[in-house]
């Protein structure tokens, strides 16, 4: 089910006591008794926010909005990530809170205003919440950069800003832009937030109790990450080829200090066939705490006719192995597997459980040449650490 604000939500599954104390912070709705509410009931909340000024319950709504984009396990992992990073031993507090909820109205409670490297934490955790939404695309993407450390002080984000402003003042749009950037660790995402202002707009609104159509000008967003370690940019942002390439020069001449966007090479990242050995060996660190690592689904291309392929499941239930099944599926002597070429495989990771809890798990799939449903959350890099040991990847 999707993720999606409702008022009544959030005012639900966020303890009583954390809502009082932001009610209090902002100095609205003191005469609801929260305390003496259920903890579902909210209509005494909508009521009395009902009868705010427009301005001010708008106020309310954008920042419940904010705090409900981190109000779900992704996020929760995002606050873990950027309050160890600004130094604050609170993780054991921040698991032991009632829900995502909670973690996040405490944040926007105690952090809002907390400055870490020019953004507060709460800004920098609804930041990368947002881009965890974004999608990053294989056709926009190079692996192929040189593996250096990019520059982010602010007159190259400067020169950033005032690039992107000249590309699209050409399709009349990005009269202002600003660049700021964030790093994020494990391993090291340099993360660059280009918001070049987009047309103007207009749509209905109320003015008091006129409804009246009102000109506004937004912004979009454009995302740029990019790992040191490996070469590899990744660009959210609208365009085709063609536009994609033009940002992707802006970073390499402002972040990378080149003369230009150099020339694609082969840049293929899957190698698979591997896969359709049963020793295939999958080995980790012990400090990684993984139990064990399976191929639980294999797409197999007759070679040279992608046409005809065929596709084996594990069954979770069954007790066999993908390998085993394979070996009894399939007659080798008729069609030999040297035949095929893998071209999509899925994977189950299974960690260690903790005493008292169920082990958590994660699947995910690679695609040749380069497509993964691999993203940018912990449990996923730790996986992507480990693809070139594994011999998945060159």
């Amino acid at each position: 089910m999707a993720h999606e604000y409702t008022l009544s939500t959030f005012l639900k599954q966020t303890p009583k006591p954390l809502l009082k104390a932001y009610f209090d912070k902002v100095g609205i709705l003191g005469g609801v008794d929260f305390v003496g509410l259920a903890k579902r009931d909210c209509e005494p909340i909508i009521l009395a926010m009902d009868a705010l000024d427009d301005d001010v319950r708008s106020d309310v709504e954008r920042d419940f909005q904010d705090m409900f984009m981190l109000a779900d396990k992704a996020g929760t992992q995002i606050i873990l990530d950027e309050t160890s990073l600004a130094g604050l031993k609170v993780a054991d507090e921040i698991e032991a809170m009632e829900n995502h909820y909670h973690r996040a109205l405490w944040l926007f409670l105690n952090h809002r205003d907390r400055r870490v490297n020019g953004a507060t934490i709460f800004e920098n955790c609804l930041r990368f919440a947002h881009m965890k939404d974004l999608s990053f695309t294989n056709a926009k993407r190079r692996k192929d950069l040189p593996k250096r450390e990019p520059r982010f002080d602010q007159p190259t984000l400067d020169g950033m800003a005032e690039a992107l402003r000249a590309v699209y003042r050409k399709q009349g749009r990005g009269h202002r832009c600003v660049v700021e950037h964030a790093l994020r660790p494990g391993p090291d995402r340099h993360c660059y937030f280009a918001y070049p202002e987009d047309y103007t707009t207009s749509e209905l609104q109320y003015e008091g109790e006129d409804l009246r159509r009102q000109c506004r000008k937004s912004v979009f967003q454009i995302v740029f990450v990019y790992r040191p370690d490996e070469g590899v940019l990744e660009i959210s942002a609208p365009g085709q080829k063609k536009d994609i390439e033009v940002l992707q020069e802006v970073f390499c001449r402002y972040a990378l200090e080149m003369d230009s966007l150099p020339p694609r090479t082969n840049d293929r990242c899957y190698e698979l066939n591997g896969l359709k050995r049963a020793d295939f060996a999958f080995p980790t660190e012990p400090a990684d705490q993984i139990d064990k690592v399976e191929v639980v689904a294999l797409r197999m291309n007759v070679v040279g006719n992608r046409r005809r392929r065929i596709t084996v499941e594990q069954d979770p239930n069954s007790g066999e192995t993908l390998h085993g099944w394979m070996k009894a599926a399939l007659n080798e002597q008729r069609v030999p597997l040297r035949m095929f070429d893998v071209t999509h495989a899925r994977f189950k990771v299974t960690w260690r459980a903790r005493p008292g809890e169920k082990a958590k798990t994660l699947t995910f799939s690679l695609t040749a040449p380069d497509s993964t449903s691999l993203k940018d959350l912990p449990q996923h890099n730790a996986i992507k650490r480990y693809l070139k040991p594994w011999k998945l990847t060159n």
